[in-house]
């Protein structure tokens, strides 16, 4: 029958066991288990429905022998006390729902009488307004029949079921929905890294995954440029200590000598995190001719072309047989006419062109 000598205190105890419970299944299992420090009864179940046909989804009870087979056969069909429920969604027992003879003659009636059972209560479990289920308990004839104060009960009941509820649907639904986010970018080509602004990895998708290379630490030498770990930690350091909310660097990777674009971008500030994605750009071999930029100048071309296959300024200076100063002047109408802000988006755009045509970039 539990202790009720201290409602207040039960009714508190079931409440925190429900807010433990994240999900539809602990919240089903902790109220079968829990109910009856609030609410005593011989038997408790919970029936969840689908809130447009009613059709039951689950059941949970620990009610004994064939009753529930009974129940579903012809006590559902004919239950007042339900019936009840449904139309007016506040709990109700069989001495109130309707006439004393007319529950005596349902099928609710006869189907708890198989069980040894007489008094019935039930409770809506509504949730984000629509009804997802109830909640029944029963008792035998040797127990009390429902009393006022089990209606209040049963209310109080209702009211911390359905908040539970509600709290499992969101957490359910978080997790279905990050789901489906892991699984579209398994499905992207570019490696996708989150982070957090400690460059402690959270997420890789299955390009980042399937790359050893990708989070190796860059060996130190001669000629050896940043690492994808290392420009991720650099930028992690711009988003926390400066502010940035965009990081882009191009890197060589140092086994390969294959070329990569990382873009960094800081998300919410609420959210602490960041996401990186990774372009492979094929190693020198590999690389394409500008696309038919006629708004660049031919020196301002050939400067692009050269800063798409990594050269550094000093580099291109030698090569061009330019002034340095010369080359970042060259490089400032290149960024202006081709709406892009560096270096790194710069050869980005060069790449993603894969050597064809693309036509006239906006000049700015």
């Amino acid at each position: 029958m539990g202790d009720m000598s201290s409602p207040a205190a039960a009714r508190h105890q079931f409440a925190a066991a429900l807010q433990s419970a994240l999900t539809l299944d602990e919240v089903s299992n902790t109220f079968v288990t829990a109910v009856r420090t609030v609410l005593p009864a011989h038997s408790v179940g919970m029936y969840r429905l689908h809130h447009e046909s009613s059709e039951v989804l689950d059941v949970r009870s620990d009610a004994q022998g064939a009753f529930l087979e009974h129940y579903e056969e012809y006590g559902r069909t004919d239950d007042p006390v339900l019936n009840f429920v449904l139309r007016q969604r506040r709990p109700i027992d069989s001495s109130r729902a309707v006439p004393e003879q007319v529950w005596e003659a349902s099928g609710a009636r006869s189907a708890l009488g198989s069980a040894g059972l007489d008094h019935s209560l039930e409770a809506p479990l509504v949730a984000s307004g629509m009804l997802l289920g109830t909640m029944n308990f029963a008792r035998s004839g040797n127990q009390p029949a429902f009393s006022d104060e089990d209606l209040v009960s049963a209310r109080i009941i209702s009211e911390q079921l359905g908040l539970a509820t509600e709290r499992a649907l969101r957490f359910e639904m978080t997790g279905h929905r990050a789901s489906i986010m892991e699984s579209t970018l398994d499905r992207l080509p570019q490696a996708v890294i989150v982070t957090d602004l400690e460059a402690q990895v959270l997420f890789r998708n299955r390009a980042a995954r399937n790359d050893p290379d990708l989070l190796r630490p860059s060996i130190p030498g001669p000629h050896r440029g940043p690492s994808v770990e290392q420009s991720i930690a650099e930028a992690m350091e711009e988003f926390r200590v400066n502010g940035k909310r965009v990081h882009i660097q191009s890197i060589r990777e140092p086994r390969t000598q294959s070329q990569r674009i990382v873009k960094s971008y800081r998300l919410g500030d609420t959210q602490g995190a960041a996401v990186t994605l990774i372009f492979d750009c094929g190693g020198p071999q590999d690389a394409r001719t500008l696309p038919n930029w006629e708004v660049l100048s031919k020196r301002e071309q050939e400067i692009a072309q050269l800063v798409s296959e990594g050269l550094t300024t000093k580099q291109i200076a030698d090569r061009a047989f330019i002034s340095e100063n010369t080359v970042k002047q060259h490089l400032k109408r290149v960024f202006a006419k081709t709406d892009v802000r560096n270096r790194a988006e710069l050869v980005q755009m060069i790449w993603a062109s894969g050597g064809r045509d693309s036509g006239r970039p906006s000049a700015s």
